[in-house]
């Protein structure tokens, strides 16, 4: 398969807020490179313009959707990690760093 280039691993590390190794660094830069290969590839592969999933999945096949039984708010926070006021408590993924 063929490799791809054109890509920094350390832009793409630091926008991942990963710190890698020069190991790590080696080792993903050339799996990422042989993804980004395969999707060339299928880049390249000869596919209609169109394809018509209008009936891609048998109708017949699904279920209905019904509601089913749930869970209380106490119930779903008392067996939650966390929880302060009645409501979920998560840590905080974003900050306002840039």
């Amino acid at each position: 398969m063929p490799m791809a280039e054109g890509f920094d691993i350390d832009h793409l590390a630091k926008l991942a807020r990963l710190s890698l190794t020069a190991e790590e660094k080696a080792l993903y830069s050339s799996q990422l490179s042989q993804i980004l290969g395969h999707f060339q590839a299928l880049a390249k592969a000869d596919l209609p313009a169109t394809i018509d999933d209008a009936r891609v999945v048998d109708e017949a096949a699904l279920r209905s959707d019904e509601p089913g039984p749930v869970l209380g708010a106490e119930a779903v926070t008392r067996i939650a990690p966390a929880s302060r006021d009645g409501q979920i408590s998560v840590p905080r993924v974003v900050d306002d760093e840039s």
